[in-house]
């Protein structure tokens, strides 16, 4: 069910996509740090730092999204968000594979360090993925309806009048996350089936990944 758009526009505290692209540079600068003074942490602390900064940029700017403002901004994240989204996942990605890496160490003594490291680092990939999936669900739900003019294309029907905000959405990627439901939240149009679809392979396999890590994790420290 689209809603109408709101006249005013809201002002933001970050330009576009800040968030994303500080999180690498400071993650770059710390993966270049630790290849000159500790090579071994390299990927899960790079990992860590841009994961941390992205959040809590996104956490600063988060009084912004009201639903006036993602009404008046539908494509702050529209041309590079399938990048920045790839970049982010490849990055938890390679997070996790060092993890196990960390855990099945080839000479039988993992380094507790490093451990911990890595599993932090895949703890702020799932919440950095499913907080980038809440924004691109946001800016996809007020999207122009090609069909009604000064309507938006909406796609998930919240309970309640008010028009979903930026919480709304988070919840929605929140629980999509942890438990592959919608929950209380109806999906209501074809793209936005087709995304929650993605989501939900998504958090399969990142869930997955993770209960794994956590019994490999019970095992190293449980064989010390």
């Amino acid at each position: 069910m689209g809603g109408e758009r709101s006249a005013s526009v809201p002002a933001r505290i970050l330009p576009r996509h800040a968030a994303f692209y500080w999180g690498v540079g400071v993650g770059l600068a710390v993966f270049v740090a630790c290849l000159l003074l500790s090579p071994k942490y390299a990927v899960a602390a790079a990992a860590n730092a841009m994961f941390v900064i992205y959040l809590l940029l996104v956490r600063i700017e988060f009084p912004c999204l009201t639903a006036e403002f993602l009404q008046q901004r539908p494509d702050d994240a529209d041309s590079p968000v399938a990048a920045i989204f790839l970049v982010t996942l490849l990055v938890a990605v390679v997070a996790v594979i060092f993890l196990f890496l960390a855990l099945n160490d080839g000479q039988g003594r993992a380094d507790p360090l490093e451990i911990a490291v890595s599993v932090v680092s895949v703890v702020l990939g799932w919440f950095t993925v499913h907080t980038m999936a809440a924004l691109h669900y946001a800016h996809e739900y007020y999207r122009d309806d090609p069909d009604e003019q000064g309507k938006v294309l909406a796609g998930l029907a919240f309970p309640g009048d008010e028009p979903p905000d930026g919480a709304a959405f988070l919840y929605f990627s929140y629980v999509l996350g942890m438990t592959a439901q919608v929950a209380d939240v109806a999906v209501t149009s074809r793209a936005m089936r087709r995304l929650v679809t993605l989501h939900g392979v998504v958090s399969f396999f990142f869930n997955t990944v993770i209960v794994a890590a956590t019994v490999n994790v019970v095992v190293a420290i449980a064989g010390k």
